[in-house]
């Protein structure tokens, strides 16, 4: 039950309590600790799980049938329209959202902190929509060429005010969902998360075959959304809305700033970066043929998706609150990576051994052509997910200026790879650049965190 014996005084240390108690004459190895943090990790990943199944499953058929009722040029489409709603939400809730979780899992629903966050977190929320509404709207020809003026007058029937109250709904959706998650409610996040996959799979089924694809965008979006009333009721049942507060304290406006900061770079450095490269390869190519590499992305984006949402809902607030605590950081993390790299790697392998399955089953025979840009995809896929481990870690640490320049050079970087790669190698340069791109980004985040895996 013991891990090991003081070096001065020979008593047994708890595992529990394992560190490093003099790093130049003696090394205590916490297995029992790691092993804990195992037990953790993959206990709550179940609940992560669900969500993420549910999630990932319903991308999976909105694919699906997008691609057998509009073909490439449908899947191209759905892919740049889904750019557009994360270019309209990334600063909401990739940056104040990921602040308050975790703020909000810091205190309790009474207290004055927890009040602030929430309240502030809700504002920012509605005024960093506006500000990235504004923006698009700023520049009409560049972001809605492809759908703009179908996509107006679809939304003219329905009202513009209503398209504008979807776009609220989801804000709202996202907010309490962060919430859920910031006090560790994963029953009620799953089954709100599930909620949104069946009602988004239900209005997509009725909408794909029956309507023209931009009235079946609209639609989708509608799925996306309509949970953000059921959530409100979730969180005023589990009593996770304070009293009301409408002075936002500096302090709370500067520390939701810094995430809000990242969030920025985060918009520019890979949600317009990619919504850049997307126009690109359809001025290069055309509709079609973009849309065969985005089905190889749309298959990417679906295990990310899983990967992700465990990262966030298991990983990130463990980290953050190991925090104060820098040793067990060290450990959880190696521990976390360790079990993660030899899984990406045999998953990824055994997917792209049974490519031709792969695709036939989530999009059609009409995708086939795209067999030969996975190998790339992978490699980039294997590389990116390994090097997140480690970056999640900035994030945590809310260390702005080191995001920043992360985020914004590894998007400078796969335009310019992008720029050179397409035009030499057509569609295969794309892929070839993610996996350039992402092989830097990892090297750097290893060289960055090397004191996590190497004593000094």
């Amino acid at each position: 039950m013991f891990s090991g014996k003081h070096p001065q005084n020979g008593k047994p240390i708890p595992a529990q309590q394992c560190q490093i108690i003099d790093s130049s004459n003696f090394f205590v190895v916490c297995t029992m600790a790691r092993k804990q943090h195992m037990r953790q990790f993959l206990g709550n990943s179940v609940w992560s799980g669900l969500s993420t199944v549910s999630r990932a499953g319903s991308s999976l058929l909105i694919n699906k049938l997008f691609a057998v009722y509009y073909g490439p040029n449908g899947i191209t489409l759905l892919a740049h329209f889904q750019n557009l709603i994360a270019l309209l939400t990334t600063l909401p809730n990739s940056g104040i959202n990921v602040g308050l979780i975790r703020h909000l899992a810091q205190s309790g629903p009474q207290s004055q902190s927890y009040r602030s966050f929430f309240w502030a977190g809700l504002f920012l929320n509605a005024l960093t929509f506006l500000i990235a509404l504004v923006g698009v709207l700023l520049f009409p020809s560049f972001f809605l060429e492809r759908f703009g003026e179908e996509l107006l007058r679809e939304s003219s029937s329905l009202s513009l005010w209503l398209v504008l109250g979807l776009f609220v709904l989801l804000l709202l959706q996202l907010f309490w969902l962060s919430v859920l998650l910031a006090r560790q409610a994963l029953r009620p996040y799953v089954w709100l998360s599930l909620l949104t996959s069946l009602v988004s799979i239900a209005v997509t089924w009725w909408a794909v075959g029956r309507v023209e694809v931009m009235t079946a965008l609209v639609l989708f979006l509608t799925g996306q959304s309509v949970s953000g009333l059921v959530g409100l009721a979730v969180i005023f049942q589990k009593n996770l809305i304070p009293g009301w507060q409408l002075k936002i304290p500096k302090g709370v406006g500067r520390e939701l700033g810094k995430f809000l900061v990242m969030a920025l770079s985060t918009l520019v450095g890979a949600k317009l970066v990619d919504f850049v490269v997307r126009e690109l390869a359809i001025q290069q190519f055309s509709l079609h043929e973009t849309g065969l590499w985005q089905s190889v992305a749309k298959i990417s984006d679906s295990y990310t998706m899983v990967y992700v949402s465990v990262l966030g809902m298991v990983y990130y607030p463990r980290i953050a609150a190991l925090l104060p605590q820098p040793q067990e950081l060290k450990e959880y993390v190696r521990s976390v990576l360790f079990l993660l790299v030899p899984v990406l790697g045999m998953g990824l392998l055994a997917f792209g051994w049974q490519r031709d399955f792969f695709i036939q089953l989530l999009f059609d025979q009409e995708f086939l052509p795209a067999r030969g840009l996975m190998d790339y995809q992978l490699l980039g896929d294997f590389l990116k997910m390994s090097a997140w481990v480690l970056s999640y870690i900035i994030t945590v640490q809310a260390r702005v200026k080191l995001y920043v320049f992360t985020q914004l050079a590894s998007g400078v970087v796969y335009v310019a790879l992008v720029a050179w790669l397409m035009p030499l190698l057509g569609l295969d340069g794309l892929p070839m650049a993610h996996a350039i791109r992402y092989g830097l980004y990892l090297l750097f985040h290893l060289f960055l965190f090397r004191s996590y895996f190497f004593s000094s």
